[in-house]
This record gives C-alpha cells, structure tokens and sequence, in this order.
C-alpha cells in the first residue's frame, strides 16, 4: 500500500475541505455549554454538558489507567473503582502519531493535544430515554493515525438524527501500539496489538457502564471505517471480546488485514536498528516526545513502512494466528453483520501518491498482506490470470487493487459470516465531487456523520438512508427502514448488495461474483 498518512490523504482528496471547515463536531464546547448533564458509573460520576439540539455530551472518559511509564507497551490495565466525581466537558490528549513527510507531529493542530494517556471514549446521546442502542465507533488510519474527534466524526449529528447512545473510543497507535518486541523482550509480548487490546477494553467499559449514559449494554454494535473497520472485522474473532458486543458495521476493510508475527518483528528489528537502541529498555527511557521524533524520521526512511506494516500482529495468543480462517470456521458465530465498501477504495490514493502505478505496478507484491500469505504464484502471475487476457492498463491495475484490499476480502468474509448469523452488504457509489476519484475510500464518511463545510454538503436524502440504516440495524438487526427498499440477507447463494447512491437505493444480485471465483483461490489457499 501507498506511504502516505491519512493526512495526506484526505488532503489530497475530495474531503480535504472537511478536515480544516467541519460543520457539527466542537468548534466550542463552552458555546454550547447550557447545562450539565450527569452519569454515575462504578468508575466515577461524571459530569458532562447538554450543548447544541439537547445533545447529552461526555468527553474524555478513561476506560483504562494511562499507558505511560511502567505501562507502556503493556496491555490495558483495568480502572480502581471510584467515588470521586470527575469533569467530562474536555478532550482528552489524542494517541500520539507522526507526519510521514515532516518530522513533527501530525496533529498540529492547537486544539488538538497528543499525549500517552489517551484511552478515553467520547459518547453522545440525547433525551431522557433508556436502554437504547449503543454504537462504538472505531476510526481508520492505518493504524497509525487517527482520533477519536476527528472532523468527520460527528456525534452530535448522528444522535440529533438518530436516537442512539454513540460512543467514540480512542486507541494506541504505530510505534505504541503495534510494535511488536515480543521476539526482542518477552517482557512485551503484547506489543504488537496493545491497540487491538485497548479498543477491547474500551468495549467492555462500555458493556459494564453505558446504562448509566441511557445505553443498553446487551445491544451494542461497533462501527469503523478503514483501519477502524478491520479492527471491528478482528473484535468479532477475538475470543477476548467474546459477549461484549452483538452486531457489526464494518465499513472498508476486512478481517484479512492482519500481519504475521515474523512480519512484524521484522519492522521491529528495523525500527531498533534505526533508533541506534540495543534493548526496548533504552526505547523505555525515551520520552513520549523522542519516541514520537524517532519514529516521524524512521518514516522517512527509504524503506519506511506501508500501511500494512503496523497492522495487528495475530500470534495465536490474542489474535487468532489466522483471523480470516478464524471467521470462516465460526469463530464470530451469532453476531450480525453490516457490510461493505465504497466502489473505488483505491482511487483515492491517485491523488495522494503520483507514482502510485509507477511503485506498485513494478512491485504488486506490495499491495495486500494476502499476497504474502499465498506462496504458490507470484502477485505478478495472480494478476496476469485475473487480467484473463484483458489489457494490463491503468484502471485494470486499480481494479485489481480495489478487488483484492478491500471488495474481495470484504465479500468472503460476508459470505462466510452468513452460515452463522445475519448479513446484510452493501455498495457506496456515490461519486467524488472530484471526478477521478469515483467513489472513493473514506467517501462515506461525511454521509455516516453529516458533515459538511462551506464547501461541500452531502446530499441529505443518502445521508437520511446511511443513517437510518446503521441506526435500525443497530436497534434490530435488520436496516429496512423508511429511505431504502427492502433490504435482503446476503449468503453464497443469494450475494444482495444494496447500492447506496443519492440518486436511489437499489439492490442488486451478484454485482461481484466473477472478480470472487476468479480470486477465491488466493484467500482460501
């Protein structure tokens, strides 16, 4: 995959104006301060703030006890109950991260703070309602950037639409997440999913504590996009996470997204070698700072990392040692999915990577972690045979991309999951005002949280049905609701997609199924 950060690629894409222009999230919180509004829970009260429309907000929840110190790179460490009552009207410090292209911080943002201690949930609701549904919202980045209060994420929005109780959770990423020292120091063997290990936890504060925000902790569902939405496919086979959560949205990207661990001790032997460090212990004495500082320079390095090198690491102790497989023989038995992608993921790294086709075209083993995985044919001769004598241009190069990172992947693990449970998959087409990125990868986004800027608003009636369906699904199981027409299960069998475009919802049968014969191989190998 493309070495460039979410930044980068929001940036370059048809959302650029949405990062700097956000209408809907916090411009103020003091604004809409007009009453406070409290929850009492096993780990505190907490005093939060009714702001705009009646929105009951909460910001900067801990879930977990700062993973700094001792703590770092270690596995969440549960809260001490409390007595105390505690303020919640402030952000808490994001997950520290690095730009790929500068050595300084990514958020550079003034209101937005990095730091360690950052396992806090930021929830919303409204009203004086009881036992809603919960929605846990996981956000993308590669794993290596993003927050929990990004401009596209608005909780405010969808809670004055939809009469839900959302959650959104904040997790350790890149170097303090997803390094895996396990093979360097035992001492650290979770190391190289602490940020899997940190969105478990933040789930089973939520099942523990949500009654007291107005949720029903027996119906949540957990939602994400990108990076987020592969982390909600590896929740569902975590037995871990067994019994905290009953139902999906995953949103672009699939439980085939994971690494080995011999893949990822090789990133954490480069990433020591380049720090000049001869133990994780001298990586320990470093500041959050340096670490960041190291870590921002080590990305720019010629052989930095793709954005698959910080995934997951699924060593058989927490992680499944194969998630996918995991799936396929039931490991996420019972819970109910919500599927699918955007119809031109790969078209939005066009603009953030101009030898996109240059890079990968000459080397296509570079594209997906499957590839690895699959040792009988070279991504070369699997994409030759996919091409099945069509010419090898541009689009078709994209196509293939598009087909095995994300639409593939997606579809089998829907089709595996629907010998134990409800799915329902859908296909976002919506096209990018601009016009070569098609419907591209994070498109969605504004039309799940109805964000808009002077620049751009999303077209309010697919708004109505992307909302209306995560909010129904959430509340039931089934997304049937006034703004789409009746909304099938998919199976093997019956592969109903539900295209989700401002100009009509449609379902469609079978919309993929060559692109899945012809590739069915290379993950079921």
């Amino acid at each position: 995959m493309s070495n460039l950060t979410r930044r980068d690629f929001i940036k370059a894409t048809a959302l650029g104006f949405l990062v700097a222009n956000t209408i809907g999230f916090l411009p103020d919180n003091k604004a809409f301060a007009a009453s406070d509004c409290t929850a009492k829970t096993r780990y505190g009260t907490f005093n939060g703030f009714i702001g705009e429309k009646g929105v009951k907000t909460w910001l900067g929840i801990p879930y977990a006890q700062p993973p700094v110190g001792k703590l770092r790179w270690q596995a969440p460490q549960p809260l001490k109950p409390s007595n105390k009552t505690f303020d919640a009207k402030k952000l808490s410090d994001s997950p520290m991260q690095a730009d790929m292209k500068l050595d300084k911080p990514l958020l550079d943002d003034d209101d937005v703070r990095q730091g360690e201690d950052c396992l806090t949930l930021n929830i919303f609701t409204r009203g004086e309602g009881k036992n809603k549904p919960v929605m846990v919202w996981i956000y993308g980045g590669a794993f290596v950037g993003g927050y929990s209060s990004e401009a596209l994420y608005s909780g405010n929005n969808f809670v004055t639409a939809q009469d839900v109780v959302i959650v959104f959770l904040n997790y350790r990423l890149n170097v303090f997440g997803f390094m895996n020292f396990a093979s360097i120091d035992s001492a650290y063997e979770d190391s190289g999913y602490l940020g899997t290990e940190d969105q478990v936890a933040a789930v089973k504060w939520v099942k523990e504590n949500i009654a007291a925000f107005g949720g029903d902790p027996d119906n949540i569902t957990v939602f994400g996009e990108s990076a987020g939405s592969i982390s909600t496919m590896l929740l569902t086979v975590i037995p871990a996470a067994k019994g905290l959560f009953q139902k999906v949205i995953p949103q672009s990207g699939s439980v085939s997204f994971y690494n080995e661990p011999e893949f990822s001790a090789q990133t954490a032997e480069k990433f020591m070698a380049f720090s000049g460090a001869k133990t994780v212990g001298d990586l320990m004495k470093k500041s959050a700072v340096e670490l960041q500082q190291l870590y921002a320079k080590y990305l720019l390095t010629s052989d930095g990392p793709n954005l698959d090198e910080f995934a997951p690491t699924a060593d058989g102790k927490f992680l499944p040692r194969d998630p996918f497989k995991a799936l396929r023989d039931g490991a996420a038995s019972g819970i109910q999915f919500l599927t699918g992608t955007t119809a031109d993921e790969w078209r939005a790294f066009l603009l953030g990577d101009e030898n996109f086709f240059k890079i990968y075209r000459s080397d296509p083993g570079k594209i997906s972690p499957v590839f690895r995985r699959y040792k009988a044919q070279t991504t070369e001769e699997i994409y030759k045979q996919w091409l099945n004598g069509r010419p090898d241009t541009e689009d078709n190069f994209a196509d293939f991309v598009n087909q095995v990172d994300w639409r593939v992947g997606q579809e089998f693990s829907s089709e595996y999951q629907s010998k134990f449970a409800d799915v329902y998959f859908y296909l976002f087409s919506e096209l990018s005002p601009i016009e070569m990125l098609g419907s591209c990868h994070a498109l969605d986004l504004p039309y799940t949280f109805n964000v808009s800027s002077e620049e751009f608003t999303p077209n309010q009636n697919l708004v109505k049905a992307i909302q209306a369906s995560w909010a129904a699904f959430a509340a039931t199981g089934n997304p049937d609701n006034e703004f789409i027409p009746h909304w099938e299960k998919y199976s093997a069998n019956n592969r109903q997609t539900m295209e989700l475009n401002s100009k009509g919802c449609v379902l469609h049968k079978d919309l993929n199924t060559d692109n899945l014969n012809s590739l069915r191989y290379v993950y079921e190998r």
